[in-house]
């Protein structure tokens, strides 16, 4: 009988979490393992291309974004939840009286697929209120555990409590995660993660901020922020997506994109802004609030908020 991902998560996970918030981060994980699953066959199963709906973000929905947040909202409806906050859905979905809160991003990236990695985020919070958004909002701050997958080669995981980080890999063999790295620390910035063609839209404070940062680094972008912030973290870095003149109060999502990620990278010993203020300590006052978002090693994160600042 060969061992769940979910059981191998858990024993890995025993101490540093809460119990309800390891079962969480199983399921997160067994689902993601399920998922990549449905990912290898999609052009076989008729699983590629759009719905023909368009979400709450005014994108269009495609198959396996609907697919995904299925699975991911059924893996997540757990007696410890109060309620979902995923991409797909234009409302919190409101789950019971458990103490946690969760945002997730289904399939991150899914205009990427067989082109670059894709990837499922989690975020989550503990003690937030029903009413947190009409009371002046919610931050990051409230974060006990988040999590992201990349459905690349191999199938990567990462798992990060307040104050450590730890990288599994999945094994097919026996649909185990197993440890690839604990403890994981941000290495010196290296590479410089941003959609330079969007240049044109960058007001002079955005321009002085990522020249900056990305002074000295080598480029590397793949369009697809899951892929991108494993690099920054395993390679060392700084991944930016700032405001711009079509999207001028950013493009990422704080509940289950920037937080979760920033998290991460703070857990890790980096660092991420809005480029004024860390981004965790930013309101969310609303499910789908978005913002500008550069994260990655410290010293990048803080020539991007010197320049951005006017600093010499």
């Amino acid at each position: 009988m060969t061992s769940s991902p979910a059981a191998d998560l858990s024993s890995a996970l025993e101490g540093r979490f809460d119990r309800e918030v390891c079962d969480l981060l199983a399921r997160f994980a067994e689902a993601s393992a399920e998922l990549r699953d449905i990912l290898a066959t999609a052009p076989l199963t008729n699983l590629l291309g759009a719905t023909g709906d368009v979400n709450v973000q005014g994108e269009s929905t495609q198959k396996l974004d609907e697919r995904a947040n299925q699975l991911f909202t059924a893996a997540l409806s757990r007696p410890s939840v109060a309620r979902l906050i995923s991409e797909e859905e234009d409302e919190p979905l409101e789950v019971g009286d458990g103490r946690y809160t969760i945002g997730f991003d289904p399939l991150d990236g899914s205009s990427n697929i067989g082109f670059a990695a894709v990837g499922s985020v989690l975020g989550v919070y503990d003690g937030v209120a029903r009413n947190s958004f009409a009371a002046g909002g919610m931050t990051g701050r409230s974060l006990v555990a988040a999590a992201f997958t990349v459905y690349g080669l191999p199938t990567m995981l990462v798992v990060a409590s307040r104050s450590q980080v730890s990288t599994f890999a999945f094994d097919p063999s026996d649909r185990s995660w197993r440890v690839a790295a604990e403890g994981l620390s941000v290495p010196k910035a290296a590479y410089a993660s941003i959609n330079w063609t969007y240049r044109s839209r960058w007001s002079p404070s955005v321009v002085r901020a990522v020249d900056a940062a990305s002074d000295g680094l080598r480029g590397r972008y793949s369009g697809s922020m899951v892929e991108d912030i494993l690099r920054v973290l395993l390679a060392g870095g700084v991944f930016m997506y700032p405001e711009d003149s079509s999207s001028p109060n950013g493009k990422l999502r704080m509940l289950y994109e920037v937080c979760p990620m920033a998290f991460i990278m703070e857990a890790a010993g980096g660092a991420a802004s809005n480029g004024a203020q860390p981004v965790l300590d930013v309101p969310v006052t609303a499910p789908h609030q978005r913002s500008p978002f550069i994260a990655g090693a410290s010293d990048a994160v803080a020539r991007y908020v010197a320049g951005y600042a006017g600093a010499e």
